[in-house]
């Protein structure tokens, strides 16, 4: 090394780099400029008979001369002996023959010879030794992104600079004694490191200790050493390894977080030992970043390829034990010798997709022709590509050509973060369980994780689901996914995933019915260009193209658009259909199948009656420019509803003399016109000559069409400007004018340029076209002055306002209705079109974005149905739900319309939904009728030949062209699915000769019944797995009505050609089916098929009863039944799945609204063990319920009302019970039903307390003395016709309630909070919310002992929240008190003195009422307490024991936060040192929290720095929440490194003393006896007979006198 500035440079590898013939030596500087400071990896050089030299590989890294060199770093600049050309050959291994190792491996290695030469010029990179450790040990149980940017940290946080680029710094890495630093491993766990931070530091010390300065580099191959260094023999190869390798691999095991596979990668990686061969069980991540889309694919792990190729896996290597992993690397070096390691990473790499796509469309050669090379020789390269670990010089992402970690596990497509373990340490307290209000609980595991459940606003998500089971959102759409594919694009790149339906945004972001996202960014990019909503997306590589079908309009085709890779969208050669398209397949012969509600093309049908509707211009705001100042001319307006052409003032709008001018409407709404009139002027001789049609905001002039009067032919308008013709002959009343391109539109200006006689004018103007709708807003429908029959109207009733457009399509209509307003639909609009032409239509109901007018808060259902046809029923009512984001279109209705008459007119009508329980935003816009009933000779069905430029118009050359006509007239094609060579087809039709309805197979260009003549109802959804068509609907049975069991939902097995019954199916239509991966045995996953629809139950079979459900049902296929029947340890699915799609190398993604119970069978209650940290179910089925009391509402600072509020072990003698307590309903093991208090013995059998108490009760306080326990509350009822009220005693022993019952309490509204038993007392303290104890006056705390209650000192009043003990004589309480009428949130008793005494500075420090409280300390002397503040927000205050201290800068809880309950637990590790939570400890929040920079938690983590969340759970559609942790034992306070507390410290320090003390005292007694018995000491006599009779010789006044006689002497005897 001869210059620091060659250090920098040998960091440097060559990425985004691809030299072909057309690069210049500009382009590979740019490439190089653009490189990485770069890890551990392998190089990937492809020859292609492109020459570029050494020399100018290294010329180009001329432009990194300007590398700015920090102070002193460099000081001599750069040297005429620079060594940058030896330290790239050198680093990029360039050295070795790869023709004659590739020969090598390939004569000795059949499966290497057939794989490998499409992958010539894998190299293994030269690493730095240290480097490759650290990356190595980062990669544990980690992804690549993550692994990044810890070693980015890394350089940043520890690593010397090394100069700038510009101002880009760039850093070195650290050496082992920098991060050998005490303080680095509590930092790197603050910056993400986890475990590992711990792994690294050790390493470090270790490193940093050993005697040899550069011991890794000792244990390099001697045969591959340093730049700079000789080589020497490293020995004789052995069917293990040479023995340098051997020790080697030893060594390196004898380092922290270091295991076989680590070692083995920095073997060969960063000590060049070629024969190490990691094993692992997981595959690789790679990503590749082409500028646009990242993609991240997975592949088959070394441990797969070795049971694959190799034959393990079998007898006494069927798993990866030490000796299988010997074994593999042995057979692998016994194939490959000495570059064993280089060879296998060759297969593994081709075992990558990403390198097989890429070369199957790139390499036209395959040999390699380089040989050993130096400077003067040449290198052949078409790409060289750095497969490499992550930079620490933190250039952007997007610079990344293509990264490659070996042996890192695969993210499977999406990169899920796991997040550090807590590491809590739970062994002191026993048993510990949590209590809550939720029906899902998982630990926080992964960043992806969130506490949302799914939506029940109308909105979807793509979701994804976790490595522990868990399903998160991915991207949420604001309405709902219908359809996704997986697009590869033609040339093998993955462009993402095509999201189709009618959301109006994903993942916030403005997207009109269809999006790309990329599952492996989770970027989300718009696809604009559609106008409705799509309902099938079908992505097809052959073609390059995504075919998209639905009810909508883009570029200029209706219903069906595609969408070409590369390019965009592109009309269909067809230009779609006059109908919804519903479902698209590509059939055996490789063409495309349409189906759906058409009977045409688009390019090739219309409308029997065109321009049905008037545009209502009268309305709009009327203009003009140039206008003349003649009095009854000189208003625009005067042309507005004139039709008969006549001329007169009031009539006529004139132009000034000789003057251009226009006419202009703004309107309130937009529309597409597809006919202009025009009536002419010919006041005075004027009239209008030629004039332009400019449409707004666009500011297009539009293109026009007429019929000449005089050749009566069709002409157009002039090119040049648009110019049309306007006649002057006064006995043509109008004239008409066609718009040759549909646009749309919300402004429009008539501009004249030329006239007849001395000026322009107008008689009269109209707009029409074929869109008929009718709009909320009376005013906008169509004209009354137009003279129609029954034009357009609308009728809305309530307290509607008008709303501006703002960003939609039109005006508005917006109620803001309360409550009851809803519930009683005190809000409505009626629709009635203009129906002229009966038929079949497409009517759309639009509904406003929220965003425009702020109001996606308070948006909410709306009710919709109609009446299309004289006589019929109005349509089933539907639910529009309105919180879309922009302008949505919901299709309510496809079917026949009758035309208006006398007698009928169709009719929408839009109320809100009345099953609300709230006030809500109610908008109402439009309704369009979109007339379908064309003559095109199709039915529902057609075939497309991509392979064709032009559509055949003779559609009897196609068997499926043929099978829809063969259908009865209106067909509708719901569903498409091909198995076999055969196509399904699903829907609501029949055959002409009603051999079949509602399914049928195409095969062999016929159509085939299926069994039984299919299915006696409409099929809705198909979807097949193996050899079964799973299909949906609302059928009941076959058509021939011989299957019984096919209630709405049904199987075809297409192999035998048989129907399958599930179950006996659902009671109710199912609209999806779409399958997801479950574990249900033994962790195997499997996939099970999903049902979601509008049922209720899943039917009773066989022995299954009849189960309700909330229309989703999971089929498991390996057990033919319900998964809700099937009793096993599996996550509960609750929501529902609209679609999915699997990704190559990556998990299905799914869509829809689902959540997963992360504990089996844990519902409102778990346990929690932290070896290993894990939740468990406590053995008890609990069911919330709602209290329906206002005053059973009055738990303390939003403590639960609802599930399991309280609980605690009560482990005494023989009895060892879990007690819990709340508001719900479980079931007994005697099958009786349990209310609100449950108790668990130790076999598991749970039992109630009858059902004395009202059902209204709540439980939220439990504590025990001896064997009774004490359950307070607010409870109610009676026992043994005695009242009771806010506490019950219940004696465990016994199994039954205790007798006497204490006196009730009484108040307005009784409610028991907190309960404790003095310590080294049988005394027990209650505390809550009342004023008496039976006849005592006892407010908010009192105490019961020996059957009786007694009151605690006086001047206390208010509220109690929580209690602890700080001793034996002192009581702190806290919650919204008084002492002695000054308001307080904490207080003192003391029991000796019986004094309540306000704590200091509470009232003033504690910003509001105390809900929670724990100790801090042993002592109590500091604790913790928690509510909400005055202004209504989370408070999280310490004290100290002199002061009250705030979490500060730990960041602010959401407004939202309600804490119910505090605790401190044990930690393995210590954290950073602060001042408010000791190192090996962490405070638990319990409650429905919204943490700083995450957002809703149900538990966190409290570190005294930061909040981390800890346990997410869910109910029901909303956040669940916790209620309190409660153990066996009392957790003990230690300080850093589980050194006993200062308390304790000192307790046994005295007891030590005074036990010395004692010890010495006794020792001086014996040996004081000793040595007197050796002097020859006798005892003293111990009785003196005179002596009694001395004492009667004295008088007792003599005795006794003296002892009131003053004087210092004593009395004396």
């Amino acid at each position: 090394m001869k210059t620091s500035r060659s250090i920098f440079l040998m960091k440097l590898s060559i990425e985004d780099l691809y030299v072909q013939p057309s690069h210049t030596f500009r382009d590979v500087s740019a490439a190089l400029q653009r490189a990485s400071y770069t890890r551990m990896g392998l190089v990937f050089l492809i020859g292609k008979r492109v020459t570029i030299a050494p020399s100018v590989l290294i010329g180009a890294l001329e432009p990194l001369k300007q590398l700015s060199p920090p102070t002193g770093l460099i000081g001599d600049g750069l040297t005429e002996d620079d060594d940058t050309e030896a330290l790239v050959h050198h680093y990029l291994n360039l050295g070795p023959n790869l023709t004659e190792l590739y020969e090598q491996w390939s004569g000795a290695d059949a499966n290497f010879k057939q794989k490998a030469p499409r992958f010539a010029g894998v190299r293994v990179l030269r690493q730095d030794s240290w480097e490759a450790l650290v990356g190595f040990i980062c990669s544990s149980n980690n992804n690549i992104i993550r692994i990044s940017q810890m070693m980015e940290k890394l350089c940043v946080h520890y690593g010397p600079l090394l100069g700038y680029l510009g101002k880009t710094p760039y850093y070195d890495m650290p050496s082992p004694s920098v991060l050998a630093d005490p303080k680095v491993e509590s930092h790197l766990r603050q910056l993400g490191f986890g475990y590992r931070a711990k792994y690294l530091y050790q390493t470090a010390v270790m490193i940093s200790e050993k005697p040899e300065q550069c011991w890794l580099d000792s244990l390099r191959n001697p045969e591959k050493p340093i730049i700079g260094q000789k080589a020497s023999s490293a020995g004789k190869m052995q069917p293990g390894g040479r023995e340098g390798y051997r020790t080697a691999h030893e060594r390196l095991l004898a380092l922290q977080g270091v295991g076989p596979k680590v070692a083995d990668c920095v073997c060969l990686m960063g000590l060049g030992w070629g024969e190490a061969v990691p094993v692992d069980t997981h595959g690789m991540l790679v990503l590749r970043d082409s500028g646009h889309h990242s993609v991240a694919k997975g592949s088959v792990s070394v441990w797969q390829i070795a049971q694959r190729d190799y034959k393990f896996g079998k007898g006494k290597h069927s798993s990866l034990t030490k000796a299988t992993y010997d074994a593999v690397g042995n057979r692998f070096r016994s194939l490959w010798g000495i570059e064993a390691g280089w060879a296998h990473s060759v297969l593994f790499t081709a075992d990558l997709r990403v390198f097989s796509e890429r070369l199957s469309t790139k390499l036209e050669t395959t040999q390699v022709k380089e040989e050993s090379i130096d400077s003067k020789d040449q290198l052949q390269v078409e790409a060289q590509v750095a497969m490499r670990f992550p930079s620490c010089i933190g250039l952007a992402a997007t610079d990344v050509l293509l990264v490659i970690q070996l042996l890192v596990p695969s993210t499977q497509g999406v990169a899920y973060d796991p997040v550090p373990t807590p590491n809590l340490n739970l062994d002191e307290l026993g048993r510990v369980a949590l209590t809550g209000d939720f029906d899902s609980i998982s630990l926080y595991t992964y960043r992806q994780q969130t506490q949302n459940a799914f939506s029940t606003n109308g909105s979807q998500a793509l979701v994804t689901q976790l490595p522990n089971g868990d399903f998160v959102p991915a991207a949420t759409a604001d309405a709902y996914i219908k359809s996704m594919c997986p697009f590869i694009m033609g040339n093998g790149e993955f462009a993402g995933v095509v999201v189709g339906g009618n959301f109006t945004s994903l993942k916030d972001i403005e997207a009109q019915g269809v999006a790309m996202y990329d599952p492996n960014t989770s970027d989300v990019t718009p696809l604009p260009g559609i106008l409705g909503q799509v309902s099938v997306v079908y992505c097809d590589q052959d073609t390059n193209t995504v075919y998209v079908g639905g009810d909508f309009k883009g570029a200029d085709s209706t219903n069906a658009v595609a969408w070409v890779g590369g390019t965009g969208w592109a009309n269909l050669p067809f230009a779609g259909f006059n109908g919804p398209v519903d479902s698209i397949i590509k059939a055996p012969n490789g063409n495309i199948i349409f189906g759906g509600t058409f009977t045409g093309l688009g390019n090739t049908t219309a409308p029997q009656k065109k321009d049905q509707q008037i545009i209502n211009i009268s309305s709009a705001n009327i203009s003009g420019g140039a206008t003349a100042d003649t009095a009854g001319f000189d208003d625009p307006k005067n042309i507005i509803c004139k039709t008969t052409g006549q001329d007169g003032p009031g009539n006529t709008w004139l132009l000034e003399d000789e003057t251009p001018g226009f006419w202009r409407a703004d309107l309130n709404f937009g529309f597409q016109p597809t006919k202009l009139r025009i009536w002419n002027t010919h006041q005075d001789g004027r009239g209008t000559k030629t004039f332009r049609f400019t449409a707004f905001p666009i500011n297009g002039i539009m293109n026009l069409t007429y019929v000449d009067p005089v050749t009566n032919e069709e002409t157009s308008c002039d090119a040049s400007g648009a110019r049309c013709p306007l006649s002057n002959n006064a006995s043509q009343q109008y004239q008409d004018f066609a718009f040759v391109n549909r646009v749309g539109m919300s402004a429009f200006q008539i501009d004249i340029s030329d006239w007849y006689g001395k000026g322009g004018g107008l008689n009269g103007i109209q707009l029409f076209q074929d869109d008929i709708y009718a709009y909320a807003i009376p005013d906008l429908n169509e004209p009354a002055c137009a003279n129609i029959g029954f034009p357009s109207d609308s009728t809305p009733t309530g307290p509607w306002k008008t709303a501006p457009s703002l960003k939609s399509e039109s005006q508005y209509l917006k109620a803001e209705l309360t409550v009851q307003d809803v519930q009683d639909a005190r809000a409505s609009v009626v629709f009635r079109p203009d129906i002229k032409q009966a038929g079949n239509y497409s009517v759309t109901i639009y509904t406003p974005g929220c965003l425009q007018d702020d109001s996606c808060s308070s948006r909410g259902v709306a009710n919709v149905t109609g009446v299309f046809s004289e006589g019929g029923a109005p349509i089933p009512p539907q639910q529009i739900y309105q919180t879309n984001n922009f302008d949505k279109y919901d299709q309510i209705y496809y079917g026949p319309v009758d035309v208006n008459s006398e007698s009928f007119r169709a009719t929408v009508t839009l109320t809100p939904f009345t099953q609300q329980d709230k006030g809500i935003s109610l908008v109402a816009q439009r309704v369009r009728f979109a007339n379908t009933s064309y003559t095109g000779g199709l039915n529902g069905i057609f075939e497309f030949d991509p392979n064709e430029g032009t559509t055949l118009t003779d559609f009897s050359k196609s068997s499926f062209n043929l099978a829809g006509t063969d259908l009865q007239p209106e067909a509708i094609i719901t569903s498409l699915a091909v198995a076999g060579g055969i196509t399904y087809i699903g829907g609501n039709f029949t055959a002409t000769d009603r051999e079949f309805k509602n399914i049928f197979a195409v095969t062999d260009g016929n159509s085939t019944s299926l069994p039984n003549g299919g299915l006696n109802q409409p099929v809705s959804t198909m979807y097949l797995f193996g050899d079964l068509l799973y299909i949906g609907g609302n059928f009941t049975d076959t058509v021939s009505g011989s299957v019984s069991g096919l209630n709405n939902v049904a199987a075809y097995d297409t192999a035998s050609q048989a129907w399958v019954a599930l179950g006996s199916g659902v009671r109710g239509r199912v609209n999806t089916i779409v399958p997801l991966e479950l574990n249900v045995t033994e962790n195997q996953v499997e996939t099970c098929i999903t049902v979601n629809g509008d049922f209720d139950q899943l039917e009773s079979f066989e022995s299954a009863p009849a189960v309700p459900v909330p229309g989703f049902g999971v089929w498991v296929p390996s057990r033919q039944n319900w998964l809700q029947n099937l009793n096993l340890n599996t996550r509960t699915v609750t929501g529902k799945l609209s679609t999915a799609t699997n990704i190559t190398d990556s998990s299905p993604l799914l869509a829809g609204t689902i959540s997963s119970q992360g504990v089996p069978g844990a519902q409102d209650a778990v346990s929690l063990t932290s070896e290993p940290l894990q939740l468990n179910p406590l053995g008890i089925q609990m069911q919330p319920r709602q209290v329906t009391s206002p005053m059973r509402k009055r738990a303390f600072g939003g403590q639960n009302v609802t599930g399991a509020v309280a609980g605690l072990f009560h482990k005494r003698g023989e009895l060892n019970i879990t007690v819990i307590g709340g508001h719900f309903t479980a079931t007994a093991s005697n099958g009786s039903t349990i209310n609100n208090l449950a108790f668990i013995n130790a076999t598991g059998a749970i039992s109630g307390i009858g059902s004395s108490l009202d059902d209204d009760s709540v439980f939220l306080a439990l504590n025990t003395q001896a064997d009774i326990l004490y359950a307070g509350g607010t409870i109610s009822g009676s026992l043994d016709d005695i009242a009771v009220n806010g506490l019950i005693l219940y004696d465990l022993a016994q199994g039954n309630f205790a007798f006497p019952q204490p006196p009730a309490l009484g108040g307005d509204n009784v409610a028991v909070h907190a309960i404790t038993t003095r310590p080294e007392s049988t005394e027990v303290y209650v505390a809550g919310e009342f004023d008496t104890a039976g006849s005592l006056g006892c407010p908010s705390v009192c105490m019961f002992d020996r059957g009786q209650w007694s009151q605690p000192g006086t001047g206390l009043s208010g509220s109690v929240a929580a209690l602890t003990w700080q001793g034996n004589d002192k009581l702190l309480v806290g919650g919204n008190i008084s002492v002695n009428g000054n308001a307080t949130t904490l207080a003192n008793y003391d029991v000796t003195r019986r004094q309540w005494t306000p704590l200091e500075d509470a009232a003033t420090a504690v910003p509001g009422p105390v809900t929670a409280l724990t100790a801090a300390n042993d002592d109590v002397s500091q604790f913790w307490v928690a509510g909400r503040s005055t202004s209504g927000s989370a408070y999280l205050v310490k004290y100290d024991g002199s002061n009250f201290q705030t979490t500060g800068d730990s960041g602010t809880l959401g407004d939202q936060t309600i804490i119910q309950g505090l605790s401190m637990l044990s930690l393995n590790d210590d954290h950073a040192k602060n001042d408010l939570v000791p190192q090996g400890m962490t405070l638990l929040l319990t409650g429905s929290l919204n943490l700083p920079n995450f957002g809703n938690a149900s538990a966190a983590l409290f570190d005294g720095t930061s909040f981390a969340p800890f346990i997410l759970s869910t109910s029901g559609s909303g956040p669940g929440s916790l209620s309190q942790l409660f153990s066996e034992k009392s957790v003990s306070f230690r300080t850093s490194g589980g050194r006993l507390a200062r308390g304790f410290v000192v307790l046994i320090g005295l007891a030590c003393a005074l036990g010395t003390i004692f010890l010495l005292v006794v020792a001086g007694i014996l040996l004081e006896r000793y040595r007197r018995r050796a002097q020859g000491y006798q005892p003293a006599p111990t009785s003196y007979p005179d002596k009694t009779a001395n004492m009667g010789r004295i008088p007792p006044e003599d005795l006794f006198g003296r002892l009131g006689q003053q004087g210092s002497s004593a009395p004396m005897l």
